[in-house]
């Protein structure tokens, strides 16, 4: 269908939906309850919808080619909550599956996708069917069962509120899953940590185990820094993230920080840093990011965002790979500057976030290596999430009446209007 199609079966819907309007300002009684329900059918038609296009965004790329989260992007679009955007694109995924290639699938919630496509079940309905088939007392279950707990909860869907739903999944998979989770393997007490470098270059892997104790400390430092489940991040996986994958980017997070405020001991004289090498080349043009000492390569984008506030020092190389430059330390922030940011802030300053300033960083507005001050009225308090978005993304950050306002992308506001977020509305009033 072509834009000027689009176009005019929007206008035509509008002009209906005006003429409904006026003839619902007359009803009463019977006719009132009966418009009530017609127009419930009309949003869970437009809920389907909506699912369609989310799932249809996320298969083509569009959020990722934005440097955001799709969660993220459809909160920041339609100007909800970030439970309802992950709620949203979690059943997305689910109803409207495809594969890598942008091919159609066979749902994961078949009967689900049913009684959504007919209109029968609300969105909020298909959260709960989506959540609680997602939890491991779920996964457990033989797929045999799985499906079958599906359709039953679909079938309830259509007569039940979703509250009263959820109660009934719960206790349903729990008395199916009469085995429970795996017992625990009590004589382990070996602490055991193995780290090894990637032969291609991406990172690497961990391995380890651990006695009660030292798993009990991990576990709670991993818990204190557990993001909640999103879909996506700029990792192009186009997918709500797993458990792993977001115990894997605490675990970095808090590493980030130890290094950050110095906790460390002294290695080789001073303490420990990141060293980044890249050419000078490189260097000009913001390329293709630079090789790490452990670690493999990494995106100019993310390199970007640690030299924002890190002890990092890029190591640049001539064409004959001699270092010429080793970094200039000033461009990190003072600890008496980071604490006059965390008061003006009150942690990141990202629209809709709440993250504490312990867990944040502090970015460049005009980034170091462009020029930029490392003065108050350049700086800015982030979170590693959207510290990743402000340099991927599209979105502008700028000092406004001594408070950080953010400019979204046209994508996501055809004006771009500033945001802030609420702690900085309440300072101003």
């Amino acid at each position: 269908m072509s834009e000027s199609s689009i176009a005019t079966a929007r206008q035509a819907l509008l002009e209906a939906w005006a003429a409904l309007e006026v003839a619902s300002g007359s009803v009463s009684g019977q006719d009132s309850i009966d418009q009530l329900l017609f127009l419930q059918s009309m949003n869970r038609r437009a809920d389907h919808a909506s699912l369609r296009i989310v799932a249809q965004l996320e298969g083509d790329g569009e959020f990722t080619e934005r440097g955001v989260r799709p969660a993220a992007g459809v909160a920041d679009l339609l100007r909800c909550t970030r439970v309802e955007a992950r709620g949203m694109v979690a059943v997305a995924a689910s109803v409207f599956p495809t594969s890598l290639a942008g091919v159609p699938l066979e749902p994961r919630l078949p009967a689900t996708a049913t009684a959504l496509g007919g209109w029968e079940i609300d969105r909020a309905h298909a959260e709960v069917i989506e959540r609680a088939l997602s939890t491991d007392a779920a996964g457990r279950l033989d797929p045999e069962v799985w499906a079958s707990v599906e359709a039953q909860l679909a079938d309830w869907a259509r007569l039940y509120r979703p509250d009263e739903l959820a109660k009934f999944a719960a206790q349903l998979i729990e008395c199916l899953d009469q085995d429970g989770p795996p017992p625990e393997d009590e004589d382990q007490q070996v602490n055991e940590l193995h780290l090894s470098k990637s032969r291609t270059g991406g990172g690497g892997r961990i391995k380890g185990t651990l006695d009660a104790a030292t798993f009990d400390v991990f576990a709670r430092a991993i818990r204190a820094n557990l993001t909640p489940a999103e879909s996506g991040d700029p990792t192009g996986l186009g997918r709500d993230k797993t458990l792993g994958e977001r115990q894997a980017e605490a675990l970095g997070a808090i590493c980030e920080r130890v290094l950050d405020e110095g906790y460390l001991p002294a290695e080789g004289g001073e303490r420990p840093h990141i060293s980044a090498i890249m050419s000078i080349g490189t260097m000009r043009a913001q390329a293709r990011g630079a090789e790490l000492e452990f670690g493999g390569m990494t995106t100019a984008g993310e390199l970007r965002r640690m030299l924002c506030d890190a002890k990092i020092t890029p190591v640049v190389l001539d064409g004959e790979s001699q270092p010429l430059d080793v970094g200039r330390e000033k461009r990190c922030v003072t600890p008496a500057q980071r604490k006059a940011i965390a008061a003006r802030d009150g942690g990141c300053a990202h629209p809709g976030c709440d993250r504490n300033p312990v867990w944040c960083q502090v970015h460049h507005i005009i980034h170091w290596l462009d020029g930029g001050r490392t003065d108050i009225d350049n700086l800015v308090m982030l979170c590693r999430e959207h510290h990743r978005v402000i340099h991927d993304s599209g979105w502008k950050v700028r000092i406004r009446d001594v408070h950080p306002e953010f400019i979204p992308p046209k994508w996501i506001d055809l004006h771009q209007t500033p945001r802030r977020n609420a702690r900085a509305l309440a300072h101003t009033g």
